[in-house]
């Protein structure tokens, strides 16, 4: 197949596709990001009424090379850290990574239900008011025991002077730079405050700081995180 890779994702905010953008950006892999060019209709049209074809997907993020498509982000994420290098190299990290790459989609999973709590489908805007005890409550409770287990899972290799699995990068160390991105943006001052995750904190400047993903975060293709949910 000598077709370029395309993803299909919702416009104007990064959400989950910011977790396939980043495994291509760090591969130097080319793609086309069809947010900008189909919108929110297309999308809709293309994903969710099936447009698109092939292979039946449920919703986006899709990611679509020739005849071959697919969905669910953990797995399109593992899919492509398998074709582009970014993989552990025996079988016991491999499973592993399965299980810190499930682990950082139920993080992402919770952090943005917190902002749905009434309505886990409608608005953030429509249930400010309501929402907010399950946002005040994940604060307190759920974003301290998932990033001190990633602490934990960072320092068990190296003492987290590397990677989730040691000196090899893989997708799940871009999944997890993902998602310490996102706490840092939509729960400012509890990361500000979180001094018990001291290797993470250099893990995420360290990765943001690798040439291709340093380019993408500078660039206009990096959407802002809008404030208002994990994603």
């Amino acid at each position: 197949m000598d077709e370029d890779w395309e993803l299909y994702y919702w416009p104007g905010f990064p959400g989950r596709g910011e977790f396939v953008r980043l495994v291509f950006e760090e591969a130097g892999v080319k793609f086309r990001d069809m947010r900008d060019m189909v919108g929110v209709g297309g999308i809709s049209r293309l994903v969710l009424e099936g447009e698109l074809g092939g292979f039946p997907v449920l919703a986006p993020p899709v990611i679509k090379k020739g005849k071959f498509q697919m969905s669910q982000t953990p797995a399109i994420c593992r899919y492509l850290g398998k074709e582009f290098g970014l993989y552990p190299e025996n079988a016991e990290d491999e499973a592993h990574a399965d299980q810190v790459n499930l682990t950082i989609h139920d993080y992402i999973a919770e952090g943005r239900l917190a902002f749905h709590g009434m309505n886990h489908t409608a608005s953030y805007y429509t249930q400010k008011e309501e929402t907010k005890p399950y946002i005040e409550r994940f604060v307190k409770d759920r974003l301290p025991r998932f990033l001190k287990h990633f602490e934990t899972l960072l320092v068990a290799k190296n003492g987290g002077k590397d990677f989730l699995f040691g000196d090899k990068l893989t997708y799940v160390d871009l999944a997890l730079l993902h998602v310490l991105r996102a706490t840092e943006a939509q729960f400012h001052e509890a990361w500000l405050e979180a001094d018990y995750i001291p290797a993470l904190k250099a893990f995420k400047d360290r990765l943001s700081a690798r040439p291709r993903l340093a380019a993408y975060f500078e660039s206009k293709r990096c959407l802002p995180f809008e404030g208002n949910s994990m994603t």
